[in-house]
């Protein structure tokens, strides 16, 4: 009757177990941790029941998450009487009284005076798995009582295993600033000698005209952006004076103003003009890269005389004029051209019409608006990933663009290049989250919380979270 009464006071003292196994888990570090690729385990086992003489009671901690799981070495606590049995048998037979997967080899002996006694102060470790995050340490328990008579005591939960705390990571962006945009091309509209009078059906003018024609049409009959300004800038070639040549590169400009008036209207539009009378840098590259026989003479007089008629009289007299009627029939015809450049400005954009833009006009898109496409897809997708490289190489030195690039690169684990864009936007505090993270994961902690601190008080949230998490935090994504 006692020994039964002994049996029935286990579901009373069970939970001891469990009471003390937590307590200890608290007195530093977690009761089951992550440390790097193993879990640690710390536990104060004790029995929790008064353990029959002859009996003996094995608890096993059991890593597990309800499906899957991995055994820590057993601790084993018997009675005073088969503490007896076991030293005789050891002793006469030099059988062990467990085996040695027992945790330390240790078997504690309680008698009946003293049945809970001191705890056992168990630690040990197993290879971290990924599937443990989120699991816990639960304790088994098997009684051994008299002729081998097993009972499998109701497990106990004795440690829950943290889910690793990912840092967070800051996606940046900025505010949206007035869309101003500008298409050019260059028109070698051809002249004939000495006026400035536009001609369609002169030379090759009608296939530059309708380059001309083309832009214009295309900007200005879109509904969507609205033309500011046009600029103009009309070249003339080195023969005649200086001063004719300023008048005549002016009136020239003039006529392709008139001709995009008369044909496209562009009322509001600021028209912005320039000149460049003799276009004598143009002169000098075509002529670097000639195989003119008096090459070298030619480009000495265009470096050292400063007068522009004295420069075009002086290769008028080399080589008796041959240079001169070569530069005057070959090159001369394509320094008369017009610069021609459309200014416009773009309204915002909305999350869907940025969605089709990004693949056909990403050029119209302001980062802001690159930011928020990006961020409306899920974190980790390949639509993310593409707005983003977009955005890269349309603001390759903005440190947002580079700091959003280098946050999906450490998610990836592409701690390089994470590297580069952090340095391309280096010095810059709103990506100082981002490089504390990556101080991180190269084991840099110092530097990280450096980072995060400084973060946090330029106002980042992300930084903040991960200041207070520190000691928790676990780059795995």
């Amino acid at each position: 009757m006692k020994y039964s009464t002994k049996y029935r006071m286990v579901g009373l003292l069970s939970a001891c177990l469990i009471v003390v196994a937590a307590a200890y888990g608290r007195e530093g570090s977690p009761a089951a941790r992550r440390d790097g690729s193993r879990l640690c385990v710390k536990l104060a086992i004790v029995p929790g029941i008064e353990i029959p003489a002859n009996g003996r009671l094995t608890v096993t901690p059991v890593v597990t998450d309800g499906e899957r799981r991995m055994q820590l070495s057993p601790v084993v606590f018997t009675g005073r009487i088969r503490e007896k049995v076991d030293e005789r048998r050891e002793r006469l037979y030099g059988v062990p009284a467990v085996s040695e997967s027992v945790y330390s080899n240790t078997v504690v002996r309680r008698g009946r005076k003293n049945p809970s006694g001191n705890a056992v102060l168990f630690e040990g470790e197993v290879p971290y798995e990924p599937w443990m995050a989120g699991g816990r340490v639960v304790l088994y328990r098997d009684l051994e009582g008299c002729a081998g008579l097993r009972t499998a005591l109701p497990p106990l939960v004795a440690a829950e295993i943290a889910v690793p705390v990912q840092p967070r990571l800051s996606f940046l962006v900025p505010a949206d600033e007035p869309k101003r945009r500008s298409e050019q091309i260059t028109a070698v509209v051809h002249f004939p000698q000495g006026r400035s009078v536009l001609l369609r059906g002169f030379a090759d003018n009608r296939c530059q005209l309708a380059r001309i024609d083309s832009l214009t049409a295309r900007l200005g009959g879109n509904d969507t952006i609205r033309i500011e300004t046009i600029f103009l800038k009309g070249y003339a070639s080195p023969e005649d004076t200086y001063a004719f040549n300023t008048r005549l590169s002016a009136n020239r400009v003039r006529s392709i103003r008139a001709y995009l008036q008369e044909n496209f209207g562009l009322d509001t539009a600021e028209f912005v003009t320039a000149t460049e009378p003799e276009d004598w840098d143009s002169l000098r590259r075509w002529v670097v890269v000639s195989d003119l026989p008096a090459r070298d003479e030619v480009m000495a007089v265009i470096d050292t005389v400063p007068d522009p008629d004295a420069r075009d009289a002086v290769i008028w007299h080399i080589d008796d004029g041959k240079t001169y009627l070569k530069l005057l029939h070959e090159v001369y015809p394509q320094l008369r051209r017009v610069d021609y450049r459309i200014g416009y400005a773009l309204p915002p954009f909305t999350v869907a019409q940025c969605r089709e833009l990004i693949g056909s006009r990403p050029e119209w898109l302001s980062l802001g608006e690159m930011c928020r496409v990006a961020e409306s897809y899920p974190l980790d997708s390949p639509e993310r990933a593409y707005v983003c490289a977009v955005a890269l190489e349309y603001y390759p030195d903005d440190p947002c663009a580079c700091n959003n690039m280098a946050v999906l690169a450490l998610r990836r684990g592409d701690v390089q290049t994470a590297r580069r864009c952090l340095a391309r936007c280096a010095g810059d505090c709103r990506a100082l989250n981002s490089l504390g993270v990556l101080y991180l994961i190269d084991g840099d902690a110092p530097k990280a919380q450096h980072c995060f601190s400084l973060a946090a008080q330029g106002g980042s949230a992300e930084a903040a979270y991960n200041l207070v998490h520190f000691n928790e935090l676990s780059c795995e994504w």
